[in-house]
Order: C-alpha cells, then structure tokens, then sequence
C-alpha cells in the first residue's frame, strides 16, 4: 500500500496543512497525520497537543483515508547533546515504531513523507532509513506562527475544527 504521511505541530492546522495533506490523498492510498509536540511547546497555551490532536481528528473524521496519531516528543534534553540529524534519526525511528505499533503501517508499504519545508526535506533524506520525500509547493503563503501572533488577522486561513475549537 503506498501511505503519506503529513506531520507537524498543527498549533494550529490550517489551510496550508490541508493543502499538503490534499495532495498526498491524490497520490497516495493512505495518510497518517501526526500531531507532534509536547507540553509548553509552541502551541501553548492556545493550542495543547491534546487539543491539538483532538481538533485534528474532528477535522478528518468523515475521511477514511486519513488517520490521526500523536508522537510526543522526548526529552528535549537530547536537544543539548545531539545534532540536528541525529535528532531527526531518533525521531523517525520512533515514528515509524510507533505507526508499526498501532497498525498504521506493513513493512511492505511504500512510504512517502509529504512536507512544505525544504528543511525537513533534507533532513528526512538523511536517516538511515532514506526517507522518500515529497517536497510540495507552498499554495498559500502562511503559517502557524503567522496564526499565533496574530489569530484574528490569519483566523479564516486555520482548518474549520481548529477555527470551531476557538469559537467556543
């Protein structure tokens, strides 16, 4: 089966999120969305992960092929001692354990990892499990930090279930 998969903090998801997990939906069979973070990340406080990851599954829960997991991050200890690849390494081998785990993925599947981020892309490119990366173009030209510092000016670019979570 070939399966994307689309991660990210989502603090918050919005429409540039849904554009990337689009495109993996066209050319894949399945996606997994992964909400990433940790406590007093950067989507504190008006995004916790739990939160986040609760919006995210709302925002796909009439999608089949999209799923909707969480990977918290470790201790950011590993942040003082490690370089950025490592990190990386440690954080895909854990992923995809995890994706093993819950059933999500076969070690048959054709995995591709679809991102914005040209960092990420390099980054992924590099593990010891060669990644197979879909760079995607930037359809809109916004972000969660964009979003976080300014909500009101950016609230019709973030994903409905993230935009109904804030109206409540």
């Amino acid at each position: 089966m070939n399966v994307g998969i689309v991660f990210g903090t989502f603090a918050p998801m919005h429409l540039g999120h849904l554009d990337v997990i689009k495109i993996a939906k066209e050319e894949m069979d399945k996606v997994i969305v992964i909400c990433c973070g940790h406590e007093e990340d950067r989507g504190y406080p008006l995004f916790p992960l739990p939160k986040r990851i609760e919006m995210a599954t709302r925002q796909f829960s009439d999608d089949c092929q999209v799923y909707v997991t969480e990977l918290y991050d470790t201790d950011p200890e590993i942040k003082k001692n490690w370089n950025q690849q490592q990190i990386w390494n440690y954080w895909v081998d854990r992923m995809l354990l995890k994706l093993f785990q819950e059933e999500l993925i076969v070690a048959k599947d054709r995995l591709v990892f679809y991102t914005s981020e040209g960092d990420y892309t390099e980054l992924l490119q590099n593990t010891p499990q060669h990644i197979e990366v879909h760079k995607s173009s930037r359809v809109r030209p916004i972000s969660g930090t964009m979003i976080r510092e300014d909500t009101d000016k950016y609230f019709d670019q973030i994903a409905p279930a993230f935009r109904e979570a804030l109206q409540k």
